[in-house]
């Protein structure tokens, strides 16, 4: 039996097909994207749909796809190891613009100068901790083979995490300064009498930083609230 045509011709088709059955797993992968699927049909030189209804086994029989077992080998292990990337640029940005850890640590106060109530940022260690980590994640991702396939977004958020740190320093800043010459302003009426000039440039600092202060408790995300148009150059 092994002799006949039958024989051979079905067997060859089953060994086909199971050699086949591991590359489906490989197209099949959640990793592959439309520029893996690209790259696969510059591969193979044919043009084909991944998506239609006609993309059937029989069509991957017909492309030869068995001979290109080494290419779609690479194509969905380098699809795996970009996918990690893309995740963790997902979590850096949820993290970000939902999670709570985000959140500025604000208090509301009452000046000992005038009892006028006042917001202040209390304390930055846990975004400070955040940006520590996340600084760390995508200068790795930088140093990444697939760095260009995520370039754009690992750049904005390097971006945005750099703003977020200058801004957050120069508040703190300001936020020193201001307790220091609030002090000194509201809390001695001789002085303010004394240096008219100045005491007239520290009551419009004071209300346009009191002003800030209460935008950034009703936001309290430390992205809107300190990536804002102008605030920077404002501080």
């Amino acid at each position: 039996m092994r002799d006949w045509g039958v024989y051979t011709a079905l067997k060859k088709e089953i060994e086909t097909c199971r050699a086949t059955l591991p590359l489906i797993l490989d197209l099949r992968d959640p990793a592959m994207r439309d520029r893996h699927w690209k790259e696969l049909r510059f591969e193979v030189k044919d043009d084909f749909d991944e998506r239609s209804d006609e993309f059937t086994l029989e069509k991957v029989f017909s492309l030869s796809l068995l001979h290109h077992q080494e290419k779609i080998n690479a194509l969905a292990d380098n699809a795996r190891r970009q996918l990690k990337i893309e995740q963790a640029l997902e979590e850096i940005e949820r993290t970000w613009q939902e999670d709570p850890v985000t959140d500025l640590d604000i208090d509301k106060q009452k000046s000992k100068a005038d009892q006028e109530e006042f917001y202040y940022i209390r304390s930055t260690d846990n975004v400070m901790q955040l940006i520590e980590d996340h600084g760390v994640k995508l200068s790795n991702m930088k140093s990444s083979p697939y760095y260009k396939e995520f370039d754009t977004k690992i750049d904005l958020w390097e971006s945005n995490i750099a703003q977020i740190t200058e801004t957050l320093e120069a508040l703190l800043a300001v936020q020193g300064k201001w307790k220091y010459l609030e002090s000194i302003f509201r809390g001695q009426p001789d002085i303010s009498k004394q240096l008219p000039g100045e005491d007239s440039i520290f009551k419009r600092n004071n209300q346009i930083f009191k002003a800030e202060m209460e935008r950034i408790n009703e936001e309290k995300n430390c992205l809107r609230a300190l990536i804002v148009k102008g605030f920077l150059p404002r501080l």
